[in-house]
């Protein structure tokens, strides 16, 4: 009987709860099933709301020789074989390239990076890294840009492009858009610091011109090719310098005139063979050269200086503070 009684009891105390529940949600909105799906909406785990999309494991862009490519969406493992200095600029460590770029990197920052060949880039050797993709410069021969997709994705950046166009076209097929933001920003501050460490020097306003030393030739470069110079440390192109748009060669006599009213000279040059041949003409051709009178001429490193890359820049500001000072 008890048992009974007991057993009375507990279906009661259910029953009251249940109608006390079912009163409380018809009173209270915040109690009730919709606002808790609309919670669930609201958060992204709803039935009504479309879920976040996982990202695509892979996509397409244009490159530089015009051809739609299927890249990974977030490559791991690259070969680079053409712009170096804005991969690294992009906080990327490939896992091979050519050993022009590692003989010009700082050993530091090519350490790990495997060997691939040199002008003409081992197919067998980048087969065995395995790679997701390849980034080459657009000049390369058809055959080979062929024969390296066969491996792995291949994408060309167009050649002629400045080093910041490069960043920003690599940092969005990439996915590297933050990465380019902050190299963007550290790149402006180094650029005033140095302009600051050179104030005493007065440099800024100095007229100047820019020649390079090449297999017994001698160049001249457009104000592009050498931007921290005329751009953030205040050099000012002379009127000739400015009408240069591309690489060109120009004689020995030619120079005379074309540096006639330049302040100051920078010659790239290549080994001591170059610094011998300015160190002749100094002496005969170019003596009466207003620069050369005035002991303001700069032999610099051809191989940092005529690379035309995020990592050139930035050289040219660090060997700038070197030379002056």
């Amino acid at each position: 009987m008890k048992t009974g009684k007991h057993a009375y009891a507990i279906i009661l105390i259910a029953a009251l709860l249940l109608i006390m529940t079912a009163c409380s949600s018809s009173q209270n909105p915040s109690m009730s099933s919709e606002p808790s799906s609309q919670s669930e909406t609201a958060n992204g785990s709803g039935s009504s709301a479309p879920s976040a999309q996982p990202e695509a494991a892979t996509k397409t862009i244009k490159d530089g020789l015009d051809r739609e490519v299927e890249i990974p969406t977030r490559p791991e493992k690259m070969v680079v074989l053409g712009n170096m200095g804005e991969v690294l600029s992009l906080g990327i460590k490939p896992i091979g390239t050519n050993d022009y770029y590692l003989n010009k990197f700082e050993p530091e920052r090519m350490a790990g990076i495997a060997s691939v060949g040199g002008d003409e880039p081992s197919m067998e050797k980048i087969l065995d890294l395995e790679p997701d993709l390849i980034i080459i410069p657009s000049y390369f021969k058809p055959e080979i840009v062929e024969a390296l997709h066969k491996i792995a994705p291949t994408i060309a950046t167009k050649w002629g492009l400045l080093p910041r166009e490069h960043l920003s076209v690599l940092a969005e097929w990439l996915g590297r858009e933050a990465e380019e933001q902050t190299w963007l920003a550290q790149y402006a501050d180094k650029a005033a610091q140095t302009k600051e460490a050179l104030k005493p020097f007065h440099l800024e306003g100095e007229k100047a011109i820019v020649l390079q030393f090449w297999n017994k030739s001698i160049y001249q470069h457009a104000t592009t090719v050498f931007t921290p110079l005329f751009e953030d440390i205040g050099f000012i192109p002379t009127d000739a310098q400015s009408k240069v748009t591309e690489s060109k060669g120009i004689s020995e006599e030619a120079v005379v005139d074309y540096a006639a009213d330049a302040d100051r000279l920078f010659i790239l040059v290549d080994g001591q063979n170059d610094i011998d041949m300015y160190q002749q003409l100094k002496e005969t051709a170019w003596k009466n050269i207003p620069a050369v009178q005035n002991d303001k001429v700069m032999l610099v490193e051809s191989a940092r200086w005529n690379d035309y890359s995020t990592a050139a820049m930035e050289w040219m500001l660090e060997d700038l503070v070197k030379l002056i000072k």
